[in-house]
């Protein structure tokens, strides 16, 4: 991971926290700061909510046994489904890290913007609405539909995953 990299995500936590943005809104801000880079831009906004939303639900009480994802997955040239290790997305790395602050430090309105943007915790968010237990569930990783497998191919250095119940 790199110091554009953290930077970059603090940038983009800071965008996806405003609760007035529009979904075009955060996009088009977030592309200007990627640099016009697409791609960047789809990872920051897709993956730094699940960074978050999965600090959060480390933290709840009910899901103690629960069995967190430690990975993430994407689709190849073929359209087939690929999981590759969270510590391949540098954006995910620096997120949870961010998140593992905020969530001691806040601020509360921007950590929990972020996190109501994460699919992870909407799964998790749905199944305790729906009378469902986490008591020795298993989360499944995040699927990332606009990100394509060749991304993470070659080139991006494998960081190490930070513990997220920190």
């Amino acid at each position: 991971m790199t110091d554009r990299i953290t930077a970059l995500v603090q940038s983009t936590i800071a965008i996806l926290g405003k609760p007035e943005l529009s979904t075009g809104e955060i996009e088009a801000q977030v592309l200007a700061l990627a640099g016009e880079n697409a791609m960047l831009a789809r990872r920051l906004i897709d993956v730094v909510p699940e960074g978050f939303g999965l600090v959060l639900v480390s933290h709840i009480k009910s899901a103690e046994t629960m069995q967190l994802p430690t990975e993430f997955a994407v689709q190849d040239a073929a359209g087939e489904w690929v999981s590759l290790p969270f510590a391949r997305e540098p954006v995910f790395i620096a997120a949870v890290l961010a998140a593992q602050a905020m969530f001691h430090t806040g601020p509360r309105l921007v950590f929990q913007t972020v996190t109501d943007r994460s699919a992870l915790l909407n799964t998790v968010n749905d199944a305790l609405n729906q009378g469902g237990s986490l008591e020795g569930a298993t989360l499944g990783g995040p699927s990332f539909l606009g990100i394509p497998a060749a991304v993470y191919a070659e080139g991006l250095p494998v960081a190490a995953t930070p513990s997220v119940g920190q």
